[in-house]
């Protein structure tokens, strides 16, 4: 049973925990999934004239651990780039970012800097990251399904290069940022390490100390998305669909190949599918609590039980308590599958009947993914013999029948995920 709350803060390798403890107010750490930067905020009392703190150096790296009763867990390296003095009462607040910012004494170099170069075709994105991470004195963690897409030509025109990062992550449906001293790059919505192992899933009960709040926005749901690539055979552009019915939405890139039209078009229906659902829960604290995790709800109602990748987490922690206020969305269907997997293999079997009406809805699906594994296969087919406008036909019916196959697994999720809750 968690009781007291406890911290740890390094500076620079340093332990300062109980330097600072007497003037300790508060902390708040910040991890979002996005392009925003994680932060970390330290308040402390400032309210001895003869004894006054003096101002940290900026470029500081500080390493926080969150948890109960001494028993902690590390959430991040953060270099410290802001003081700020306030009163009355009299504080300090020291801010730091995730992103090197400044110069720092373990040698990662800023972000800021504008560069000139281009990136030639064909360079992969771990090639393109390894390379940036290099010259800013950290590791690269690239996810596996991301690590080996070739990029075309691109250029960096007066640009960071955290900036030219946030571009190509934004185009595969990606998040790219500085976090623990390493560079990520890492598949949005997958709740998964960039290195590719699962991220936790953390139940949460309607009976815990907590308030939340579900919208659902259907000017958010993720209809069809159409990308166009050049097609040089036939000497003009192509469609490539994701998805089915209302709303359409086309992307205004054109993209050189059919696989990198259908890679992004792809990446554009998956973040329109999360975000038509989304949550905002105030909940006790919980260290394990991180961006892109995976909380499973139950005991609410419907359409709030269930999966939810977190999107922005804030750990609060003041001498009297520890909060988290977390927003989220649905995640990806293939993580929807994991979270009943697992809440199944910790309950009883459900009833014959339902079980087969699940088993029916599974069985549909299979079939679809095997007509759409045969279509995309005379696709491919088509184009090596020159056809590409059979070509194209066949990879767009065999996304048509993958799309209804992944929609019907997700029938089949919600009705297995609502018998387990019960």
């Amino acid at each position: 049973m968690n009781i007291a709350p406890s911290y740890s803060l390094t500076a620079n390798d340093s332990d300062i925990t109980a330097i600072i403890s007497d003037r300790f107010v508060s902390l708040s750490l910040r991890d979002e999934s996005g392009e925003n930067t994680d932060t970390l905020e330290i308040t402390l009392a400032d309210n001895d004239p003869d004894a006054p703190i003096a101002f940290p150096p900026t470029g500081a790296e500080l390493a926080l651990s969150l948890g109960y009763d001494g028993k902690l867990t590390p959430k991040g390296v953060f270099v410290c780039d802001e003081i700020t003095c306030r009163g009355w009462p009299a504080q300090l607040i020291i801010s730091a970012k995730a992103a090197p910012w400044d110069q720092t004494p373990k040698g990662k170099i800023d972000f800021q800097s504008h560069k000139t170069r281009s990136w030639k075709a064909g360079t992969t994105i771990g090639a393109m990251v390894r390379t940036i991470a290099s010259e800013h004195g950290m590791t690269s963690v690239v996810a596996p399904s991301l690590a080996g897409i070739a990029l075309p030509h691109i250029d960096q025109s007066e640009e960071s290069d955290m900036n030219l990062l946030l571009r190509v992550a934004k185009k595969y449906d990606a998040i790219a940022k500085p976090a623990g001293g390493k560079m990520i790059f890492a598949a949005r919505g997958a709740s998964q390490t960039a290195s590719g192992a699962d991220l936790p899933r953390i139940p949460i009960t309607a009976s815990d100390d907590s308030t939340f709040e579900m919208r659902r926005a259907t000017r958010e749901s993720a209809g069809t998305v159409v990308a166009y690539w050049h097609d040089k055979r036939a000497a003009k552009r192509q469609p490539i669909t994701a998805g089915s019915g209302e709303p359409v939405k086309r992307l205004k890139q054109y993209f050189p190949t059919a696989d990198m039209a259908m890679a992004a078009a792809k990446a554009e229906l998956a973040k329109r599918s999360r975000h038509e659902y989304r949550i905002s829960l105030n909940i006790p604290g919980d260290p394990r609590i991180t961006a892109e995790a995976i909380l499973d709800l139950s005991g609410f109602r419907q359409y709030v039980n269930g999966a939810w990748l977190i999107t922005r987490a804030e750990h609060l922690l003041d001498k009297g308590a520890y909060r988290c206020v977390i927003e989220g969305e649905r995640p990806n269907d293939d993580v929807v599958m994991k979270v009943v997997a697992a809440r199944k293999a910790a309950s009883a079997a459900p009833n014959g009947n339902a079980n087969d009406a699940v088993a029916g809805i599974r069985n549909q699906a299979g079939a679809l993914m095997q007509q759409a594994n045969d279509l995309k296969a005379k696709g491919d087919a088509a184009d090596a013999a020159g056809d590409s406008a059979a070509a194209t036909e066949y990879w767009r019916q065999s996304l048509s029948a993958s799309t209804q196959s992944v929609n019907l697994t997700a029938q089949a999720d919600k009705l297995d995920a609502t018998q387990t809750i019960g």
